[in-house]
């Protein structure tokens, strides 16, 4: 009973040996995904990221896991959504990764394209910035903001709220995009229905200037077009002025955020490079590469290439219920907007 009690006594100390002495089995569990991995050879990306983001993601990614090719797909979220519907009904299963619009993966999540997959790094990012459930988590994020042409317009007269785009003095001085379906649902959230169906309807009779793209908008803000640029891109208007471009922004808070989520594919060909891409994107060194092409990072600790494009702000994450609702949303925008 004697021996049987000093063994009792030494048992966790003899573990904590063996432990300081064998691999972890988060290390062996990773060691067996990159062996696994290696005999899969490559992952599929199915993104709407720009060639900046995608050439850095493979460079990047080669130098870390040489023996594992990125091959992408990349076209509108829109497109690859209405494209993995059409093959998910063929039983194909090309995909390994999703990346795109939020409001794209919340349909591939209902869609059934999507398999939970909770990666390690997922603690670094804010709740607001990843699926409850477990199927995607923003790469990056990006505000939504007043944009404008300071040699129209100067800062202090600028609008401060969302009401002040109603004054009399901005008729006709504003261009937005023909489809701003996600600040007006957003906004539908923020105020509340029938508060925001009321401003909404307002906003309109303001003789907004209505274009197609965010790009083109820009283009027309900074030739002159209108001195107010309606929901426009954070990071984009900054690196527009970072090239002496004659364009700044405010913040009208809360300032509404879109997400960039990235998330496994169900029936992946490739799952374990599917989990190792999707890991090094949500790492610190995966997210630098957002930052290097202006991207404000999910990740709570690595700082936005321009910080004043969340610091000191307002936030407020695109809600969900605008996916939910996004049919509602479209024909209520062009029904208050278009006609």
């Amino acid at each position: 009973m004697k021996f049987t009690g000093i063994l009792s006594h030494l048992a966790p100390l003899i573990g904590l040996c063996w432990l300081a002495l064998s691999p972890t089995r988060a290390q062996a569990a990773e060691s067996s995904v990159i062996d696994r991995a290696k005999a899969e050879g490559e992952v599929v990306l199915y993104t709407a990221w720009g060639f900046d983001t995608l050439q850095l993601l493979q460079k990047s990614f080669a130098k870390k896991y040489p023996f594992i090719k990125v091959n992408t797909l990349r076209m509108r979220s829109e497109r690859l959504l209405s494209r993995t519907i059409a093959e998910h009904k063929q039983r194909v299963f090309s995909a390994d990764v999703f990346s795109g619009s939020q409001l794209a993966m919340l349909n591939h999540k209902r869609e059934g394209h999507l398999q939970k997959y909770l990666s390690s790094e997922q603690t670094a990012f804010p709740k607001e910035f990843k699926d409850t459930d477990g199927f995607w988590t923003s790469f990056y994020v990006d505000t939504r903001v007043l944009a404008y042409n300071p040699r129209l317009v100067g800062r202090d007269q600028l609008p401060k709220t969302y009401d002040d785009l109603l004054l009399p003095r901005w008729k006709g001085k504003m261009g937005m995009d023909e489809n701003e379906y996600i600040m007006f649902g957003s906004l539908l959230e923020i105020m509340g229905r029938e508060k925001g169906v009321a401003y909404m309807k307002r906003l309109a009779q303001q003789e907004l200037n209505l274009r197609s793209g965010h790009s083109l908008l820009t283009q027309l803000l900074l030739g002159g077009e209108f001195p107010l640029y309606i929901d426009g891109f954070g990071s984009n208007i900054e690196q527009t002025k970072a090239l002496g471009a004659p364009i700044d922004w405010i913040g009208l808070e809360p300032v509404i955020v879109s997400l960039y989520p990235v998330g496994m594919a169900v029936n992946a060909p490739h799952p374990n490079a599917a989990r190792l891409l999707v890991d090094f994107l949500l790492s610190k060194e995966g997210q630098e590469i957002g930052r290097l092409v202006a991207k404000i990072p999910g990740r709570s600790d690595v700082e936005a290439p321009f910080p004043r494009l969340t610091r000191g702000l307002k936030l407020y994450p695109v809600p969900m219920s605008v996916a939910d609702r996004y049919g509602e949303i479209v024909k209520e925008f062009r029904e208050i907007f278009l006609k």
